[in-house]
């Protein structure tokens, strides 16, 4: 039985008041607070060398910094694999053009996957974001690039190897065939012979050859063309190779969206050892394969607002979770029903995007059930929320089911973006993807045998009231008042679950009148209520107040520094400790409706 009341839940329709876009010096900020992570890390395992450090580096744009931060997070994943902590799903590169505010999520998901790695909470307690200025890609990047140089330490290797080199440049003969292809070309070129004897710096020098073949690409495209590094006079390592290929293969993802076309590859394992040589003869191979898209001929291309993701290809990525998640249900053996959740009209991207980082941890917290080490469970970018975000979400989430599935012998299992016949509907709407997400996250707690408790709910009330004290500060609220309301000591007969939630439906009334008050549109929503009101509903309730209060951050351009907080779950809450947690959020709010409460 489900009974049905009707509430506003917040929506900001127009951002008149902008999100603050992030900028090459926010993202450089973040990324040291990596960095001291790192230095940590390889304080603890006992490593005295220098950090590394990296020339000045030239021509680096946001497309060539995320693909650095992915070099990261697949070094975090073999960090993960050599302690047996199991690994984690890394993102294909975004088929869209990439923007600091991509980075930058990207260096916090970075900077959150290191810190389950240490244990010492003084320590990370003791960090602060500090702001630099200034900055560009190019210093972003020589910061990646050295961290990413630190974690070979950690791993026990002096940097990647020729056989590593070989099998990027792998990838990189896939990605241009697929180019070539999408021409129309399908002449046949024969891989030209493999001259023995060569070095690193030879593998660099073609690299640099194939990279005027996408210059000239480029012009012909009419996009801004890349520019080609001069020779380094210094010792070349495989390293510097490596890096120059995923220059190489940045460029060829932006061609990929200038033509409207989405095709992923993966890096596949190469068995036997190879040598410069044979890295060599692979980028001379993509040369002549590189298709120069000339004016004698036609451009074979698509919108590219086509790769724009929309709710019906989210819907597709979660029809393909909820199958995965029958056969891992299957492969253990269990027969309980998910409840069916009821559907609700009206909902909006950033809805769907807070049921799916409710399933997302949830399967992270089967992940850690099964045997894996902690991982990070991504927040809410505060920006607005688009199906695009919904959809890098949802493939996420996927690829963690898709590790479990291997870890229980499903060796079938695929990721989704590396399957060929998709099948998108066209009819679809956010309401129908929140639906599935909330279908997963009722999979997924049958396959947990255990849903939230009080301690969860209680970490994120307090995590929500955090946040409600930086809205105040900002719209003028004297830190007396804020103080005051934090430090009371309130006093209330035992509550249930089910007054807790109530309790969260006059929170959304007094955030309904706040956002009016600030000229924000909002939607109607039905909100359900289950007849059995648990500590589940509960949480899932304060996600909904969490994201009306980003909408009120994003609005009104906040600028709230969003480090990731410490917060520990407790393990002796109850119903009640929620309660007066709520109480004192719907206490903060309401010092916004008495004058004596501003500054002067």
């Amino acid at each position: 039985m489900i009974r049905i009341i009707t509430v506003l839940v917040l929506v900001v329709i127009s951002f008149s008041h902008a999100y603050r876009l992030k900028t090459p010096s926010d993202v450089y900020s973040y990324a040291m607070l990596l960095k001291a992570k790192v230095e940590y890390l390889r304080k603890q395992a006992g490593i005295e060398e220098p950090f590394p450090t990296v020339p000045p580096q030239k021509n680096k744009y946001p497309r060539h910094v995320i693909q650095k931060a992915l070099e990261i997070l697949s070094k975090i994943n073999l960090y993960r694999i050599s302690k047996g902590y199991g690994e984690i799903f890394i993102p294909p590169y975004p088929a869209r053009d990439i923007t600091p505010s991509d980075v930058y999520e990207m260096v916090k998901r970075l900077d959150s996957e290191v810190t389950p790695f240490i244990k010492d909470k003084k320590f990370l307690k003791s960090l602060r974001l500090k702001k630099y200025t200034g900055k560009t890609p190019n210093d972003v990047y020589r910061l990646l690039w050295s961290i990413s140089l630190a974690f070979d330490s950690l791993l026990g290797i002096h940097g990647y190897t020729p056989t590593d080199v070989y099998a990027l440049s792998e990838k990189l003969v896939q990605t241009v065939k697929f180019l070539r292809e999408s021409q129309n070309i399908y002449t046949p070129v024969s891989k030209p012979e493999k001259k023995e004897g060569l070095h690193p710096n030879h593998a660099l020098y073609a690299s640099y050859d194939f990279l005027r073949k996408v210059r000239e690409a480029e012009i012909n495209l009419w996009i801004e063309p890349t520019e080609v590094p001069e020779k380094p006079h210094r010792v070349i390592t495989p390293t510097d190779v490596y890096d120059s290929l995923q220059y190489n293969i940045a460029e060829l993802q932006r061609i990929k969206y200038r033509l409207g076309l989405e095709r992923y590859f993966k890096l596949k394992p190469v068995k036997e050892t190879k040598t410069p040589s044979d890295v060599v003869q692979n980028i001379e191979y993509a040369i002549r394969l590189m298709p120069d898209f000339s004016f004698e001929k036609d451009i074979i291309q698509y919108p590219i607002s086509s790769l724009k993701k929309t709710p019906n290809h989210v819907f597709a990525v979660t029809e393909e979770i909820l199958r995965k998640l029958r056969i891992l249900k299957s492969l253990k053996g269990v027969s309980q029903r998910p409840k069916e959740p009821p559907f609700i009209y009206n909902l909006k991207p950033i809805h769907v995007y807070q049921k799916g980082i409710e399933a997302t941890e949830k399967a992270i917290r089967l992940k850690v059930q099964m045997g894996f080490y902690p991982s990070e469970i991504p927040s809410e970018p505060l920006r607005e929320i688009t199906p695009n975000e919904v959809y890098e979400l949802a493939i996420r989430l996927d690829g963690i089911v898709t590790i479990l599935l291997r870890k229980l012998g499903y060796t079938k299992a695929e990721e989704y973006i590396y399957k060929l016949d998709k099948e998108i509907p066209t009819d679809k709407t956010p309401s129908h993807v929140y639906n599935n997400m909330w279908k997963i996250s009722n999979m997924l707690d049958v396959l947990l045998a255990k849903e939230y408790t009080p301690n969860e709910a209680f970490a994120l009330s307090s995590k929500i009231n955090n946040k409600v004290a930086v809205i105040l500060r900002q719209l003028k609220i004297k830190q007396s008042a804020i103080d005051r309301v934090m430090a009371e000591k309130l006093s209330v007969p035992t509550k249930t679950p089910a007054d807790v939630f109530r309790l969260t439906l006059k929170l959304y009334s007094l955030i309904k009148d706040i956002q009016k008050r600030l000229n924000m549109e909002v939607v109607n929503i039905v909100i359900p209520e289950e007849k059995a009101i648990t500590s589940s509903t509960v949480y899932n309730s304060l996600r909904l107040i969490n994201a009306s209060l980003n909408e009120i951050i994003i609005y009104k351009n906040i600028d709230i520094e969003d480090i990731a907080e410490i917060l520990e779950i407790p393990k002796d809450k109850t119903a009640t400790d929620v309660y007066i947690n709520v109480m004192k959020t719907y206490r903060l709010l309401k010092l916004l409706f008495d004058e004596k409460n501003y500054e002067s």
